[in-house]
Parts: structure tokens; C-alpha cells; sequence
């Protein structure tokens, strides 16, 4: 045989030997959000939502915040139908705008309607729809938001009329994305609207009105039609103890831990191993309340149809008394765990460590698998952040993030193979946005923004994540 022939040869098989086909009817989709992308004209300059008005807060939003202008989706439409069309793709994440089209009661606007229809009428995708995507209308916002149980109705009754106009059109409804971080930065840390810190009656207030909205979205969208598939997305971390990272061990906090043989006398158990063993409080708590609480409700109330998951990183806890809200340094953590530093870890441009294993310790833990049973699963937020360090730092060949959607990739691929539930992965996101309160610096997209002129151009990534979309298998 010739041998570059030969070479060939070795080099494809090599190729097939490690690529990763998924299942047949996997589904590959990006995500976005509404006021993350749209710079929608009227809901800056009216304050229609809660976060238009926190824009104007300097310290509560890094520079450059945009301006409420986003990366002009609203006006670049087209241009971005046809790159979400020419990826390959076979869904699209969005989030429907609730502040810019319900603005009062029985108030919806015409014009912001017209745009959904313009966005699902351009779409050759399947459309998943977010309904809250962290913002609220400022009418509601002003009454109390999510602790007023007005709330909850009023978002029934755009559930209803989003049914009315785009119940043929979508299939797949995610009620709230994260509702866990909109509690947390917003009644803990305080870090986003509205803006509370350490208040515990106001979180568990929101967080029973959020639930009570979810369940009557469910039963609206079920009695519209029954063969709907409702969800939401919860950001699940992958929480360890300090002591497990230590270790070097993949430790897992719903696992029972072995105990030192049983006895009244504990003075052969040194003072360092009883300190670590609390190291696994705050691990385990954050655990339950952060990742499971919410999806155990749904679940106790009959209205989940499948789980969207969210995962960006590991985060290891040490039992300390005198711990610091890990978004506001300023402030006491209410639950026992300092947030350590992983510096021998690979790290995104906001110091989030990269680790790829802790998306397969979620999937695959027995108390995810035992809660979940063989409900679909959609991983529907995944993705890498880079700040440009300068006007040349283009972010175009970002092999960074190429490397972080495969190893994430071959993570869920081996949950599968665990029999995980996984239906489909979206990436987050399609193009760079705004990122809340880090304002327009981080970029987690796909497609790269020229926050100048607002130019498009899909990244290195964008073409490897469509070759993906295309083969259905990773290589």
C-alpha cells in the first residue's frame, strides 16, 4: 500500500474511532434571551421592565451596559434569522419579551407582537419558548413582583394570550430560566432587582409565587393542548466539599458518606477530620436548595414535563462561620460556606473554573437519575465567556471555546450512555450579548458583535458547533 495512502487510512479510521455519535433524534439549538439581544425601542426609554431601570444604576451594572440597545436584535432581525437558519441546527431558544408586550392589564402591545410573528414566521427551526427570562414588567415589579400573588395571574394571562397568537407555532414552553439565580442574586446577594439582600421572607414569598405561576402556565398550555411540553431551566452547579477537592477525589454530595464505626466516644477522630466533615453542610445545602428544590416541586405538583438544565461550572465549599456571599463580598452568607478558589483549574474570562466532569456528576448522580426518572432532559444553557482585551481581540478564532463545547460534549455524550434522559443541547449563547450585571464585556457567543456598529460575524466555533448540528457527532 502507498504510504500516504496508508497514512490516510490510519488517520480516518483515528477519526472514527473517536468521534461520538448521539442519538437519532437528538436535538442541537443555541439560546438567547430578550433583553440580553433585543434592544427593544420603547423598554429603555419607558422603563417598561425592572431591568431598564436598573441600567441606570452604575454600580449595579459594569460599563459598557449598552444602553438598553443590546446587540440591536430587534432591529437586525433578518440578518440574525439567517444566521440562526444557516447553522444547522434543529431548534432555536428564545424568550419572549413580557415587559415590551404585556404593558398593562389587558394591555398588549401590537407592534411588539408583530415582531414574534415576524421572528417565529422567518424561523425554519423548532422554537423553544421562555416565557421569564429574569425580567418582569415594571407595573408588576412596582407592586411587589414575584411576592405579590397578582403576579402570578397576570403572567397567566400572557400565557394565554401568547397561546392564542403562537399556540400553533410552538410546541416546547420553558415557563422560567433559573429561578434559583433570580432568587439568589436578587434576595440574597442583591446583586440584581430587586435588589434585596439576606431577606429570606421575601425569597420564599417569590419563590411560592413563581412556583404558583409555573403551575397555572402548565395547566393553561396543557388545557390549550394537551400534547405541549412544558418545563423550565434550572442552573444546576456542580457542588463539592472542600475536603473532596483536597482529596482529588469526583466527590459526590447525594452519596451517603461511610461513617467511622459507631461509638459514644469520638476522641479518636481528629479535630481536622471533624472539621471535614462539616465542610459537607454548606455543599449539601446549596445542593438541595440551589438545584433541587424547585424541580422537586414541580414535580410533587404534577407539572414537568421535562427538565431544562443549565450548567456553567464546579464550585467548592469550606464550612466557615464567618463566610461571604460569593457575589457580594460585602455581605454575610447565610449558609455556612465560603466559596473556595480553584487555581490549578483551567478558568473563563469571569474566573469561572472549567470543568467539564461536573456536568457528568450532575447528570449521572442517583439522586438526579431517582428524581428525574426517564423524564426528557435538555441541556438548554452551556457555553464559555471571553473578554477582549483590546479592539484587536477580535474573538474569532476562539479555540477556547471550541475546546469547552467538546469536552462538555463528551460529558453528556457519557450520560447517555448511563441511560440519562438527554434530548437535546442548546448552546449559550448564539451571539454575544449583554450579561446582566457584567454588562456588555463578557462574550459567550457563537457569533461575534462589533458593539460599535454592530456588525455580525460567526466565530471559528460557530463553524465547528454547525458541523455538529450537521453530523450529529462530535469529533
Amino acid at each position: 500500500m502507498d504510504i500516504f495512502k496508508f497514512i490516510k487510512k490510519v488517520q480516518e479510521n483515528r477519526v472514527i474511532q473517536e468521534s461520538l455519535e448521539f442519538p437519532t433524534n437528538f436535538t442541537w439549538g443555541t439560546a438567547t434571551a430578550a433583553f440580553q439581544i433585543e434592544g427593544h425601542p420603547d423598554e429603555y426609554r419607558e422603563k417598561l421592565s425592572d431591568w431598564a431601570e436598573w441600567l441606570d444604576e452604575p454600580e449595579k451594572v459594569k460599563s459598557p451596559n449598552g444602553a438598553g440597545l443590546a446587540v440591536k436584535h430587534y432591529e437586525k432581525l433578518e440578518e440574525d434569522l439567517t444566521l440562526i437558519n444557516d447553522l444547522g441546527a434543529a431548534a432555536y431558544r428564545f424568550s419572549f419579551n413580557w415587559a415590551a408586550l404585556h404593558r398593562g392589564p389587558d394591555d398588549f402591545h401590537e407592534e411588539t407582537l408583530a415582531f414574534y410573528e415576524r421572528l417565529l414566521g422567518g424561523l425554519k427551526v423548532k422554537p423553544f419558548a421562555t416565557l421569564v427570562h429574569f425580567v418582569l414588567p415594571n407595573w408588576l415589579a412596582k407592586e411587589g413582583g414575584w411576592e405579590n400573588p397578582n403576579t402570578a395571574c397576570e403572567f397567566n394571562n400572557f400565557v394565554k394570550f401568547l397561546l392564542e397568537n403562537f399556540g400553533e407555532k410552538i410546541q416546547h414552553w420553558i415557563t422560567f430560566n433559573e429561578p434559583n439565580i433570580f432568587l439568589g442574586f436578587g434576595y440574597e446577594s442583591g446583586i440584581w432587582p430587586p435588589g434585596k439582600t439576606n431577606d429570606l421572607n421575601g425569597y420564599f414569598k417569590a419563590y411560592q409565587g413563581m412556583l404558583t405561576a409555573h403551575e397555572l402556565a402548565y395547566k393553561s398550555i396543557k388545557e390549550f393542548n394537551p400534547s405541549h411540553q412544558v418545563g423550565f431551566s434550572q442552573n444546576m452547579y456542580y457542588f463539592q466539599s472542600y475536603q473532596e477537592s483536597q482529596e482529588g477525589k469526583l466527590g459526590d454530595v447525594n452519596k451517603p458518606k461511610i461513617k467511622p464505626e459507631t461509638t459514644t466516644n469520638t476522641s479518636h477522630i481528629s479535630p481536622y477530620k471533624r472539621r471535614v466533615d462539616l465542610d459537607l453542610v454548606p455543599a449539601m445545602i446549596r445542593d438541595q436548595l440551589h438545584n433541587y428544590s424547585f424541580i422537586e416541586s414541580c414535580l410533587d405538583m404534577g407539572s414537568l414535563d421535562f427538565l431544562g438544565v443549565n450548567y456553567y461550572t464546579r464550585f467548592i465549599y469550606k464550612f466557615s462561620t464567618q463566610a461571604k456571599d460569593p457575589a457580594n463580598p460585602d455581605l454575610d452568607s447565610l449558609l455556612w460556606g465560603q466559596l473556595q478558589n480553584t487555581p490549578e483549574s483551567q478558568h473563563n474570562s469571569l474566573g469561572w473554573e472549567i470543568y467539564p466532569e461536573g456536568l457528568y456528576k450532575v447528570l449521572s448522580s442517583e439522586k438526579f437519575k431517582k428524581l428525574l426518572g426517564d423524564k426528557p432532559i435538555f441541556i438548554t444553557e452551556n457555553g464559555y465567556s471571553h473578554i477582549e482585551s483590546s479592539p484587536e481581540d477580535k474573538d474569532l478564532e476562539d479555540s477556547y471555546r471550541i475546546a469547552f463545547i467538546k469536552s462538555h460534549l463528551e460529558s453528556i455524550h457519557r450520560a447517555i450512555q448511563e441511560n440519562v434522559n438527554i434530548q437535546g443541547y442548546f448552546y449559550w449563547s448564539l451571539i454575544d450579548n449583554f450579561e446582566w450585571a457584567l454588562g456588555m464585556e463578557p462574550r459567550f457567543g457563537l457569533i461575534h458583535v462589533d458593539h460599535e456598529t454592530y456588525n455580525r460575524t460567526p466565530k471559528a466555533s460557530y463553524h465547528y458547533y454547525s458541523d455538529i448540528c450537521k453530523t450529529n457527532q462530535v469529533i
